[in-house]
């Protein structure tokens, strides 16, 4: 079956430049109290995002054959950074995690080049009859999980680990394992989180938002805030008043609150929308080219990392779940997340290519 117009790029590209337009609102103030320059994050997100076209041009180009070679080596590299940002001196803390990697004038995140050699690899990896087995799956699920802890990261270690599994499950895997397995993993984080007095507090507040808790209250509060005073149309754009410091991490972890507010119900909604239509595309992608497996759960996987990352953020901005600091795809501020993501799609768009779908 061939496609006659692809809508990849342009919804990629529709949240990529949503995600332009609301970090130079939304992160002035943040900009200029923190370093003294109100244009950095705009700056050092165009910087990333040059970064990322490159990238994204390279593997559109890249063969496919190529990237099954080349995914144990990324894989491995990942690995490695995980373990490099626990050394002190290879990396710097923010609020006592150490989850960047120092690159001189900048920073790398390996856990997101982590999301993306997850896809590769496992991809790769579970298209072999003699690899694909649950003994397989738990020692590298092991090995993930236990190095993203110790950072510490719950929320991403739960995102690698559900989209793992995902990739495990679309290649064949057996469903009662799975299910145990995905029983055990939740069993395992309800234990970090009530060994560990800030994901406890965060728990906390979520379940009693009238409760005063520490500073987590505070942030729930003023999100619903910023998403309600949005009414259906909002107040416009650059008319926000949650943006002068009152949200935590505007520009990275709420800045779908800011979006909210300044586009209403209307503007989420239709940034939600084009998350569910491009959603939709790759999952018929993955579907059309069933009979290449590797392509199939590379794109799959793709899928799954795009939606359950945009579901986590979605969610923790909704108060649906407590709040998580993961970012919302293609639109937060984030070097590392938007080179990678941007990789993928490029993946994305080899495999249309690949199979002469365009």
């Amino acid at each position: 079956m061939k496609l006659t117009k692809s809508p990849l790029l342009p919804l990629v590209f529709f949240l990529v430049i949503t995600g332009i337009i609301f970090i130079s609102i939304s992160s002035l103030t943040e900009a200029n109290i923190t370093t003294g320059d109100k244009f950095y994050f705009l700056r050092k997100q165009f910087f990333w995002l040059s970064i990322s076209l490159v990238a994204f041009y390279i593997a559109s180009k890249i063969k496919l054959d190529s990237i099954k070679k080349l995914s144990p080596i990324i894989y491995f590299l990942s690995i490695l950074g995980l373990i490099l940002v626990l050394i002190p001196g290879f990396s710097h803390q923010t609020l006592g995690a150490s989850r960047w990697l120092n690159l001189g004038p900048l920073s790398f995140q390996p856990s997101e080049l982590l999301k993306l050699s997850s896809v590769l690899y496992f991809s790769y990896l579970f298209t072999q009859p003699s690899k694909r087995n649950f003994t397989n799956l738990i020692i590298h699920l092991f090995i993930i999980f236990t190095l993203i802890i110790i950072q510490p990261n719950l929320s991403t270690a739960i995102l690698v680990s559900a989209i793992i599994i995902s990739i495990f499950y679309l290649s064949g895997g057996k469903v009662i394992p799975l299910f145990l397995l995905c029983l055990g993993l939740i069993g395992l984080s309800f234990i970090l989180i009530i060994n560990s007095p800030y994901r406890l507090a965060r728990l906390q507040t979520f379940l009693n938002p009238d409760q005063e808790l520490e500073t987590t209250s505070y942030h729930n509060s003023q999100i619903i805030l910023s998403l309600s005073s949005g009414g259906f149309f909002g107040k416009g754009f650059a008319n926000s008043d949650q943006k002068y410091r009152f949200l935590p991490k505007i520009s990275t972890d709420s800045i779908l609150a800011i979006i909210g507010e300044e586009t209403g119900f209307l503007g989420t909604f239709t940034l939600i929308l084009i998350y569910i239509l491009l959603l939709t595309y790759l999952i018929k992608l993955a579907s059309l080219v069933h009979q290449d497996t590797f392509s199939s759960l590379l794109v799959a996987g793709i899928a799954c990392w795009i939606g359950y990352q945009g579901l986590i953020n979605i969610s923790a901005i909704a108060n649906i779940i407590p709040l998580t600091g993961v970012p919302l795809p293609f639109v937060s501020y984030g070097g590392s997340s938007l080179l990678t993501l941007m990789t993928a799609i490029g993946l994305v768009r080899n495999v249309e290519k690949n199979h002469s779908l365009l």
